[in-house]
């Protein structure tokens, strides 16, 4: 506890601070004054929590003194030293809120005393207010957290409803989204987020600042009056970007500002400009900032179309023409010199739903978010175009693979259950068709198609060729061969072995046995 003595005659000052008990109590001098001026001069500077001071001093007198000490600082406490005659001074000065006053001559017990109540008293303020600081700080924290969750839901739903609770009407709102490219953006998305809040603490008007899929996002709401907070505070966030991409080396860092919006249900709008407004990176480059004038029309749905119609035509043909048709699209655009939000919005939407006609129909789990994301983080415009290209070949390859793979399974099944039942004499394209579940003439054409011959000419090679192995490595008869092979007849067998080998079985026998 810091003390402060103040009396107009030095002799009384240095026998108040020789009575005091300064290491028993855990108090501290950090200044004397002998006139009421200096006294305040003393309280300005070295910000005392105590102030024992006479009642009467030239320059300001004792009240004066402590008018002018609490309009610094509300909490010091003063203890008054007065003489009989100043005594209804010293009541004036009780309702100036001094809680204890000494008589001189003043006596050293009498003074410790009343030092041990004002430190017990400081002691258990100090209490209070770092109890009720922290209740502060949590209640804010809290309150913060839960701004941020709603923003973040926002931005999920673009709901603004979600916002409501902190909306004031009138407000002015902006948003602004750092785009970030990299590797490990989403961790150092986390490092970037926490940077601009520690950087904008102490002010009151500050983002709030929430991290999705590896972008840092703002909300500014502020009275509808005076500059932006945004504005103001635009280039302490490049400058802080910039910082950021020196030490992550590789990363790539642009600042892109919505527009301001002063209704609520139109910050989606402030939303889309920003997102709008980013793009340009791709043409003008990374590290700098973009401001939004207008939410700018969207015309990327035309070209969406022709790129689902143009992929499900390439499915459904299994033509791999799907990179030309990607290419002549470029071209078009180019030539139509569309915007770049445009462009990479249509990009965006043709993969997602490339993405879902593969799920829908090839029953294949795809990733959406990282084929989008490959194109999202395309450095330059050439960059985008060739991602894109590169990532609709790579779904229709999927979806081809995954068709290729889904005819294979049946016919892979079929020689399986061939097999071990070729010996079965009413082995029949229908019975095994159920097996496989298909129709009976698809299972023909397909296994013809699959295998490179049909489907009897592929069961009597199998009967064939373990026939001419039994008979080349057993001594069983013609007919106990005929049987093990599928046929009941054994002349037929002899009739069937003969056609297909040009010889009979028992001289195959002779020759091979």
């Amino acid at each position: 506890m810091k003390v402060l003595v103040a009396d107009d005659e030095e002799r009384v000052c240095a026998l108040i601070c020789a009575l005091i008990d300064w290491e028993g109590l855990g108090l501290s001098l950090v200044g004397t004054a002998f006139d009421g001026i200096s006294a305040l001069e003393a309280i300005k500077e070295k910000r005392p929590d105590l102030v024992i001071t006479d009642i009467r001093m030239p320059g300001l007198d004792g009240l004066q003194l402590i008018q002018s000490a609490k309009e610094v600082d509300d909490h010091i406490q003063f203890i008054i030293i007065s003489g009989h005659r100043q005594f209804d001074y010293a009541q004036s000065a009780i309702k100036f809120g001094v809680a204890e006053y000494l008589l001189k001559p003043i006596k050293q017990i009498e003074l410790n005393q009343t030092l041990l109540r004002m430190k017990e008293t400081f002691v258990r303020l100090q209490e209070q207010q770092a109890q009720s600081k922290a209740i502060q700080n949590q209640v804010q924290q809290d309150r913060n957290h839960l701004k941020k969750t709603s923003f973040a839901s926002f931005l999920v739903s673009q709901d603004t409803q979600m916002l409501l609770p902190w909306y004031e009407q009138g407000s002015s709102l902006q948003i602004g989204m750092v785009g970030i490219q990299g590797s490990a953006r989403t961790q150092v998305s986390l490092v970037i987020a926490k940077k601009i809040e520690q950087v904008f603490s102490d002010s009151v008007q500050g983002p709030t600042v929430c991290c999705l899929h590896g972008d840092v996002y703002l909300l500014w709401m502020h009275p509808g009056h005076g500059e932006s907070p945004a504005a103001a505070g635009n280039q302490i966030l490049v400058d802080l970007l910039k910082t950021q991409t020196q030490i992550f080396g590789e990363l790539r860092c642009t600042l892109a500002l919505g527009i301001e919006v002063r209704q609520l249900a139109d910050l989606v709008l402030s939303y889309r400009s920003a997102k709008q407004v980013l793009a340009n990176r791709l043409v003008n480059g990374h590290g700098n900032l973009y401001q939004a004038k207008a939410v700018e029309e969207e015309n990327s749905a035309p070209y969406v179309r022709r790129i689902d119609e143009a992929f499900k035509q390439c499915c459904a043909q299994n033509s791999d023409e799907i990179g030309s048709v990607c290419h002549a699209l470029l071209e078009e655009i180019d030539r139509a010199k569309e915007p770049m939000h445009t462009v990479l919005n249509a990009f965006k939407l043709s993969i997602e739903h490339a993405a879902e006609f593969i799920k829908m129909h090839a029953q294949l789990e795809i990733k959406t978010e990282e084929h989008v994301a490959e194109v999202d983080q395309a450095p330059t415009y050439e960059d985008l175009k060739k991602q894109f290209c590169t990532s609709m070949q790579q779904l229709f390859t999927l979806y081809r693979q995954s068709r290729e793979s889904s005819i294979a399974k049946p016919i892979r099944i079929a020689q399986e259950y061939l097999a071990q039942h070729y010996q079965d004499e009413l082995l029949s394209l229908e019975g095994v068709s159920e097996i496989v579940h298909l129709n009976s003439s698809y299972f023909s054409a397909l296994f013809k198609k699959s295998v490179g011959q049909g489907f009897a000419e592929y069961v009597l090679d199998l009967r064939i060729k373990k026939a001419k192995e039994l008979l080349s490595e057993t001594n069983l008869g013609i007919a106990q061969i005929a049987l093990q092979v599928g046929y009941h007849d054994p002349k037929h067998f002899t009739k069937i072995f003969k056609k297909t080998c040009q010889i009979k079985p028992i001289e195959y026998r002779k020759l091979y046995g």
